[in-house]
């Protein structure tokens, strides 16, 4: 152990070429020391801590802590330091920034007080929120630091609900993610508590919708074979119907659609109901029926938002199988989906339904009924 001048030390070829945040270890070395010496040969060469220089060259130091080992080849050393470095988890940074925080706000509160300026010693730009400041001593910005400390706290306080997603954060060494499911796990919850809405008037946060498509063309050309025993309405009534006003102003619709009716009559009915698509489900059924040019064996489920409402989506496909069974009846699969999907399941309602289910709300054309 000992010193040696900055400028003395070698540097030579390096092999690290992305050196990082520098202006954060400045500032970390600034405030706790040099924690770590940097490693030379016995002749002065550097072997680890190249970015250790650059911060103490930022801080204006003339002289570095060193430790002196007798290395055959540099890289070897380099190599060794920094491929078997084993950085903070987020959980572990989380930690240390509760315990940098108070201390930075104390010593803020102690500049403010005294009049007395930030230390010279900070690289320029280092002053700031004392969160701020904590966050960039440990390498992170603030975000990612009160997100870490998010994760952890619930975790801590309910580890059988929100422990996998600490271990996965620490895993892994990534926030966003966790963070974000903790996030729709917490919302969710407070979605389930809500009270169930008013009959046929809501509002909705689920909305299914089957309307009965019209077929006009295919009522004028004869060669066109499909029939359907149920009334129709045209795209104008159905652009009519106000589900708007029944609909959670955080709503997800799933809108039923023939592959006839996909290309030609979807946008408009999702334009005039103020939702946006987001995905397509398709029913793969188990034998074909009617159709045009090609016959039928698939049909579709447009999933569309208003809002931003909370959908606690895992590996659900965008294809799912069930038998043909009744005109129009929707296999039980959808509804299995649908639960697996969206955390209101209670809070649903069938729009012009042709086979309602107990599923909640059912209308049928201006009629209100309770399932």
């Amino acid at each position: 152990m000992g010193t040696l001048p900055i400028e003395s030390i070698g540097v030579g070829t390096r092999h690290r070429r992305d050196m990082g945040d520098i202006t954060a270890l400045a500032q970390s070395i600034a405030e706790v020391g040099l924690l770590h010496p940097v490693v030379v040969t016995p002749g002065g060469v550097l072997i680890a801590g190249e970015r250790r220089i650059a911060a103490c060259k930022a801080l204006e130091w003339d002289e570095v802590p060193i430790t002196v080992i007798d290395v055959d080849k540099i890289a070897r050393g380099e190599y060794a330091e920094n491929h078997f470095r084993k950085a903070f988890t987020p959980s572990e940074y989380a930690d240390i920034a509760d315990e940098l925080e108070p201390v930075e706000r104390e010593q803020a509160k102690e500049r403010m007080e005294t009049g007395k300026p930030p230390s010279g010693r900070f690289p320029e730009g280092q002053t700031g929120n004392a969160l701020d400041k904590v966050a960039r001593a440990v390498g992170k910005d603030r975000k990612t630091v009160q997100k870490a400390r998010a994760v952890r706290d619930a975790a801590r306080a309910d580890p059988e609900r929100f422990g996998k997603l600490q271990d996965d954060m620490d895993r892994t060494g990534r926030v966003d993610g966790p963070f974000k499911r903790l996030k729709v796990m917490t919302q969710a919850e407070a979605i389930r508590a809500e009270p169930p809405p008013l009959p046929g008037s809501g509002p909705y946060r689920v909305i299914v919708a089957d309307p009965p498509w019209p077929y006009e063309l295919r009522k004028v050309d004869p060669s066109h074979r499909a029939t359907h025993p149920f009334p129709q309405m045209s795209i104008e009534q159905i652009c009519a119907v106000d589900v708007a006003s029944i609909a959670h102003e955080d709503c997800i619709l799933w809108l039923w659609c023939t592959n006839h009716h996909i290309v030609r009559c979807a946008a408009p009915v999702l334009d005039a109901w103020g939702f946006e698509e987001k995905t397509v489900l398709t029913w793969a059924k188990d034998r074909f029926g009617t159709g045009d040019w090609l016959r039928g064996q698939t049909e579709h489920c447009i999933m569309a938002v208003r809002g931003n409402p909370i959908v606690e989506l895992t590996k659900q496909s965008t294809v799912i199988y069930g038998p043909l069974r009744e005109n129009s009846r929707k296999p039980d699969e959808f509804y299995e989906i649908r639960r697996k999907a969206l955390p209101c399941a209670a809070l649903r309602l069938f729009v012009l339904a042709r086979w309602p289910r107990e599923l909640g709300h059912a209308w049928r054309r201006g009629q209100t009924r309770t399932g």
